[in-house]
């Protein structure tokens, strides 16, 4: 489940150029209605912020 939030929310950020922070505030909704749990919560968060390192690495090239 935590894989297929995170894999939503990584084709938002890279197709339409949502931030970051907004895929972040979109899991924190998530999270304050306890449609996800803390450590999905936690883990993608996570997933997310490494994504975004992985990008940077990537353009930075």
């Amino acid at each position: 489940m935590i894989q297929k939030i995170f894999q939503e929310l990584n084709k938002m950020v890279k197709k339409k150029g949502m931030s970051i922070e907004t895929g972040i505030k979109r899991l924190s909704i998530l999270k304050e209605k306890e449609l996800i749990s803390d450590e999905i919560f936690n883990d993608s968060k996570e997933l997310l912020l490494k994504s975004e390192m992985e990008i940077f690495r990537e353009k930075s090239s």
